[in-house]
Protein backbone atom coordinates (compact mmCIF):
# COMPACT_ATOMS: atom_id res chain seq x y z
CA UNK A 1 0.00 0.00 0.00
CA UNK A 2 2.78 2.42 0.79
CA UNK A 3 4.40 1.71 -2.54
CA UNK A 4 1.18 2.57 -4.40
CA UNK A 5 0.85 5.98 -2.69
CA UNK A 6 4.37 6.96 -3.68
CA UNK A 7 3.66 6.31 -7.31
CA UNK A 8 0.51 8.36 -7.29
CA UNK A 9 2.31 11.23 -5.71
CA UNK A 10 4.85 11.33 -8.51
CA UNK A 11 2.16 11.37 -11.16
CA UNK A 12 0.18 14.11 -9.51
CA UNK A 13 3.27 16.23 -9.10
CA UNK A 14 3.74 16.42 -12.90
CA UNK A 15 0.30 17.83 -13.70
CA UNK A 16 -0.02 21.61 -14.42
CA UNK A 17 -2.81 23.12 -12.37
CA UNK A 18 -5.93 24.25 -14.28
CA UNK A 19 -5.89 27.98 -15.10
CA UNK A 20 -2.05 28.30 -15.28
CA UNK A 21 -0.73 30.32 -18.29
CA UNK A 22 2.86 29.73 -19.65
CA UNK A 23 4.80 32.90 -20.51
CA UNK A 24 7.74 32.81 -23.02
CA UNK A 25 10.37 35.48 -22.54
CA UNK A 26 12.30 36.47 -25.80
CA UNK A 27 15.95 37.48 -25.81
CA UNK A 28 16.89 40.91 -27.18
CA UNK A 29 17.60 40.94 -30.99
CA UNK A 30 20.35 43.14 -32.46
CA UNK A 31 21.61 43.61 -36.01
CA UNK A 32 24.91 44.57 -37.62
CA UNK A 33 25.89 45.11 -41.24
CA UNK A 34 29.28 44.21 -42.77
CA UNK A 35 30.48 44.72 -46.35
CA UNK A 36 31.48 42.34 -49.14
CA UNK A 37 33.53 43.82 -51.99
CA UNK A 38 35.06 42.76 -55.30
CA UNK A 39 37.25 44.88 -57.56
CA UNK A 40 37.46 44.08 -61.29
CA UNK A 41 40.26 45.17 -63.62
CA UNK A 42 40.43 44.85 -67.40
CA UNK A 43 41.81 41.54 -68.64
CA UNK A 44 44.56 42.16 -71.21
CA UNK A 45 46.08 38.67 -71.21
CA UNK A 46 46.60 36.86 -74.50
CA UNK A 47 44.55 33.65 -74.57
CA UNK A 48 46.54 30.77 -76.04
CA UNK A 49 45.05 28.38 -78.62
CA UNK A 50 42.86 25.52 -77.42
CA UNK A 51 41.58 22.45 -79.20
CA UNK A 52 38.74 23.28 -81.62
CA UNK A 53 36.79 20.29 -80.29
CA UNK A 54 37.59 20.73 -76.57
CA UNK A 55 38.17 24.30 -75.32
CA UNK A 56 39.62 22.98 -72.05
CA UNK A 57 42.52 21.28 -73.87
CA UNK A 58 45.48 23.60 -74.71
CA UNK A 59 47.28 23.07 -78.02
CA UNK A 60 50.15 24.57 -80.02
CA UNK A 61 50.29 24.99 -83.80
CA UNK A 62 52.92 22.92 -85.60
CA UNK A 63 53.52 25.77 -88.02
CA UNK A 64 53.57 28.92 -85.86
CA UNK A 65 51.28 31.72 -86.92
CA UNK A 66 50.85 35.28 -85.72
CA UNK A 67 50.24 35.47 -81.96
CA UNK A 68 46.75 36.22 -80.74
CA UNK A 69 45.61 39.79 -80.39
CA UNK A 70 45.78 41.40 -76.96
CA UNK A 71 42.86 42.79 -75.01
CA UNK A 72 39.57 41.78 -73.46
CA UNK A 73 38.00 41.17 -76.90
CA UNK A 74 40.50 39.18 -78.92
CA UNK A 75 41.14 36.84 -81.83
CA UNK A 76 43.32 34.17 -80.26
CA UNK A 77 44.07 31.97 -83.25
CA UNK A 78 43.17 31.33 -86.89
CA UNK A 79 44.35 28.34 -88.91
CA UNK A 80 46.38 29.01 -92.03
CA UNK A 81 44.52 27.61 -95.02
CA UNK A 82 46.57 25.39 -97.33
CA UNK A 83 45.05 23.93 -100.49
CA UNK A 84 47.98 21.59 -101.28
CA UNK A 85 49.74 21.27 -104.60
CA UNK A 86 47.40 20.97 -107.59
CA UNK A 87 47.82 20.13 -111.26
CA UNK A 88 47.03 22.93 -113.71
CA UNK A 89 43.61 22.33 -115.24
CA UNK A 90 41.56 23.94 -117.99
CA UNK A 91 38.32 23.10 -116.19
CA UNK A 92 36.41 24.71 -113.34
CA UNK A 93 38.03 23.21 -110.26
CA UNK A 94 37.32 22.96 -106.53
CA UNK A 95 40.14 22.23 -104.10
CA UNK A 96 39.85 21.47 -100.39
CA UNK A 97 42.06 22.68 -97.57
CA UNK A 98 44.39 20.43 -95.59
CA UNK A 99 43.54 19.84 -91.94
CA UNK A 100 45.35 21.90 -89.32
CA UNK A 101 48.15 20.23 -87.38
CA UNK A 102 48.41 20.91 -83.66
CA UNK A 103 50.43 19.64 -80.72
CA UNK A 104 48.26 18.54 -77.79
CA UNK A 105 49.06 18.77 -74.08
CA UNK A 106 50.83 15.39 -74.24
CA UNK A 107 53.18 16.60 -76.96
CA UNK A 108 51.53 14.51 -79.68
CA UNK A 109 50.95 15.95 -83.17
CA UNK A 110 47.51 15.39 -84.65
CA UNK A 111 45.16 16.55 -87.39
CA UNK A 112 42.32 18.91 -86.44
CA UNK A 113 39.63 20.83 -88.31
CA UNK A 114 40.70 24.32 -89.37
CA UNK A 115 39.25 26.84 -86.96
CA UNK A 116 39.14 30.34 -85.54
CA UNK A 117 39.23 31.12 -81.80
CA UNK A 118 37.76 34.20 -80.12
CA UNK A 119 37.77 35.33 -76.47
CA UNK A 120 35.44 37.91 -74.89
CA UNK A 121 36.60 38.95 -71.41
CA UNK A 122 35.09 42.44 -71.46
CA UNK A 123 32.41 41.68 -68.89
CA UNK A 124 29.84 43.88 -70.66
CA UNK A 125 28.09 40.95 -72.41
CA UNK A 126 27.55 43.31 -75.33
CA UNK A 127 27.98 40.67 -78.05
CA UNK A 128 30.37 40.78 -81.00
CA UNK A 129 30.76 39.86 -84.66
CA UNK A 130 33.61 38.29 -86.61
CA UNK A 131 34.17 38.99 -90.31
CA UNK A 132 36.84 38.12 -92.84
CA UNK A 133 38.07 39.84 -96.00
CA UNK A 134 40.43 39.03 -98.85
CA UNK A 135 41.71 42.32 -100.17
CA UNK A 136 44.05 40.94 -102.83
CA UNK A 137 43.83 37.94 -105.19
CA UNK A 138 46.18 34.99 -105.04
CA UNK A 139 49.52 36.09 -106.50
CA UNK A 140 52.53 34.23 -107.86
CA UNK A 141 55.05 36.99 -108.42
CA UNK A 142 53.28 39.23 -110.95
CA UNK A 143 50.86 36.45 -111.92
CA UNK A 144 47.34 36.87 -110.59
CA UNK A 145 44.77 34.12 -110.09
CA UNK A 146 41.40 35.58 -111.03
CA UNK A 147 37.84 34.58 -110.15
CA UNK A 148 38.58 32.58 -107.02
CA UNK A 149 36.09 31.97 -104.21
CA UNK A 150 37.01 30.57 -100.80
CA UNK A 151 34.08 28.95 -99.00
CA UNK A 152 33.99 28.32 -95.23
CA UNK A 153 31.36 25.68 -94.51
CA UNK A 154 29.91 23.52 -91.72
CA UNK A 155 30.79 25.90 -88.89
CA UNK A 156 30.56 24.13 -85.53
CA UNK A 157 30.89 25.94 -82.18
CA UNK A 158 32.64 24.83 -78.99
CA UNK A 159 32.89 26.78 -75.76
CA UNK A 160 32.42 26.63 -72.02
CA UNK A 161 29.30 28.79 -71.65
CA UNK A 162 25.66 28.29 -72.53
CA UNK A 163 24.97 31.23 -74.85
CA UNK A 164 27.07 30.38 -77.86
CA UNK A 165 27.75 32.53 -80.92
CA UNK A 166 25.92 31.79 -84.16
CA UNK A 167 28.09 30.56 -87.05
CA UNK A 168 27.26 31.56 -90.60
CA UNK A 169 26.10 28.52 -92.58
CA UNK A 170 28.49 29.34 -95.41
CA UNK A 171 30.87 32.25 -95.88
CA UNK A 172 32.06 32.92 -99.44
CA UNK A 173 35.20 35.04 -99.65
CA UNK A 174 36.14 36.81 -102.87
CA UNK A 175 39.28 38.92 -103.43
CA UNK A 176 37.30 42.15 -103.54
CA UNK A 177 37.84 43.44 -100.00
CA UNK A 178 34.22 42.90 -98.99
CA UNK A 179 33.73 41.83 -95.37
CA UNK A 180 32.03 38.46 -95.00
CA UNK A 181 30.33 37.39 -91.77
CA UNK A 182 31.79 34.33 -90.05
CA UNK A 183 30.01 34.24 -86.68
CA UNK A 184 27.98 36.55 -84.46
CA UNK A 185 27.37 36.66 -80.71
CA UNK A 186 24.12 38.29 -79.64
CA UNK A 187 23.86 40.43 -76.49
CA UNK A 188 24.61 38.22 -73.45
CA UNK A 189 26.18 35.64 -75.76
CA UNK A 190 29.72 34.71 -76.73
CA UNK A 191 31.23 35.35 -73.29
CA UNK A 192 34.52 33.58 -72.63
CA UNK A 193 36.53 31.57 -75.16
CA UNK A 194 34.91 30.09 -78.26
CA UNK A 195 36.12 28.13 -81.26
CA UNK A 196 34.40 27.75 -84.61
CA UNK A 197 35.73 24.75 -86.46
CA UNK A 198 34.88 24.13 -90.08
CA UNK A 199 33.54 20.57 -90.01
CA UNK A 200 32.30 18.84 -86.86
CA UNK A 201 35.03 16.18 -87.13
CA UNK A 202 38.06 15.43 -89.27
CA UNK A 203 36.02 13.55 -91.87
CA UNK A 204 33.68 16.49 -92.44
CA UNK A 205 36.52 19.00 -92.12
CA UNK A 206 38.28 17.54 -95.14
CA UNK A 207 35.57 19.13 -97.32
CA UNK A 208 34.61 22.17 -95.25
CA UNK A 209 36.98 24.81 -96.67
CA UNK A 210 37.07 24.96 -100.45
CA UNK A 211 38.73 27.04 -103.15
CA UNK A 212 36.94 27.48 -106.47
CA UNK A 213 39.17 28.30 -109.45
CA UNK A 214 37.38 28.96 -112.77
CA UNK A 215 38.58 27.32 -115.96
CA UNK A 216 39.38 30.62 -117.68
CA UNK A 217 41.68 31.97 -114.95
CA UNK A 218 45.32 32.10 -116.02
CA UNK A 219 47.46 29.65 -114.05
CA UNK A 220 51.25 29.67 -114.09
CA UNK A 221 53.36 26.97 -112.44
CA UNK A 222 54.41 28.01 -108.93
CA UNK A 223 52.97 28.85 -105.52
CA UNK A 224 50.18 31.43 -105.26
CA UNK A 225 49.57 33.23 -101.98
CA UNK A 226 46.99 35.61 -100.54
CA UNK A 227 46.05 36.96 -97.11
CA UNK A 228 42.80 36.81 -95.20
CA UNK A 229 42.09 39.57 -92.68
CA UNK A 230 39.87 38.64 -89.72
CA UNK A 231 38.12 41.46 -87.87
CA UNK A 232 36.38 41.23 -84.50
CA UNK A 233 34.11 44.11 -83.49
CA UNK A 234 31.66 45.00 -80.75
CA UNK A 235 28.18 44.04 -81.92
CA UNK A 236 26.92 47.54 -81.09
CA UNK A 237 29.22 49.20 -83.61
Amino acid sequence: MLKRKMIMGILLGSVVPIGFTAIQVSANTVGYQSQATVDFVENTDVTLPVSPTDPTDPVKPVNPVNPGTQGPLAIDYVSNVEFKQQQISGKDSVYYAKLDQLVDKNGEIGDYPNYVQVTDNRGSNAGWKLTVTQAQPFMNGNNQLDGTVIALMNGTMSGTNRHQPIPTSQSEIKPDGQAVSVMTAQVDGGVGTWTERFGKDNTAAKQSISLFVPAESKKMAGAYKSELTWTLTDAQL
